[in-house]
């Protein structure tokens, strides 16, 4: 054999060699590298699936939380949701302007509601929303032998000004309840008793900023 094929015989065994060797290394880093995607790939799925479950529950007590101080119309019957057909008609006949429509999502009808915490049902003798009802989705004047209930009202007595003077200093809730004996003093702070309907005029006229007292409404409304 030539000297010359001698070297070109040996250069082409070292560069097979080579070729091969780096075919070897080439498919066992790739190898590697997908068994180090699996490693890395399964934390970040695994913290994607906690971040998904705290948003849900975060949707959903916002949701909750839209409807937790909504109250229906004075004399809302158990058949409420399936007799208004939300023509608006009490909304309209309030004089104080404290109804107001909610959308169902599922039903896109309108239904009447108030939050006491906002802006309080003034309980009026005639009950014109309740007379101005067509559909009997609201129980006649005459059917209410006592007050509508729609809640109770609780003190937030650190937010109270007799709490921070020291004394009885405001009486707003006192002397804006419609319900007789309903509101009392214990030392100089207010509370309700179980006459209270949870009107919400006492929020409404408590000066305190934030407010002092604030009504639970009966139970959670969801709608949609």
């Amino acid at each position: 054999m030539k000297r010359k094929d001698l070297f070109k015989e040996g250069f082409k065994s070292v560069f097979q060699f080579a070729f091969e060797k780096t075919d070897d290394l080439s498919q066992t880093i790739k190898e590697v590298w997908e068994d180090e995607k699996k490693i890395i790939s399964a934390p970040k799925e695994k913290n994607l699936q906690k971040k998904r479950i705290p948003k849900e529950k975060k949707e959903k007590r916002k949701k909750t939380k839209l409807f937790r101080t909504l109250s229906l119309p004075p004399g809302a019957t158990s058949q409420f949701f399936s007799l208004c057909t939300g023509c608006n008609e009490c909304i309209f006949s309030c004089p104080y302007t404290v109804l107001f429509p909610v959308t169902s999502q599922e039903t896109r009808k309108n239904f009447p509601f108030f939050d006491p915490n906002a802006k309080a049902c003034h309980l009026c003798e005639d009950w014109p929303c309740i007379q101005a009802c067509p559909e009997g989705a609201l129980d006649t004047y005459e059917a209410l032998q006592t007050k509508p209930k729609f809640g109770k009202a609780k003190g937030l007595h650190e937010h109270c000004i007799n709490h921070k003077t020291g004394e009885k200093t405001c009486d707003a809730c006192v002397t804006t309840c419609p319900i007789e004996k309903t509101v009392k003093f214990k030392e100089n702070l207010p509370i309700f008793a179980s006459s209270c309907t949870g009107c919400g005029l006492c929020v409404e006229s408590c000066p305190s900023f934030p407010k002092a007292i604030r009504v639970d409404t009966l139970k959670n409304i969801n709608i949609d």
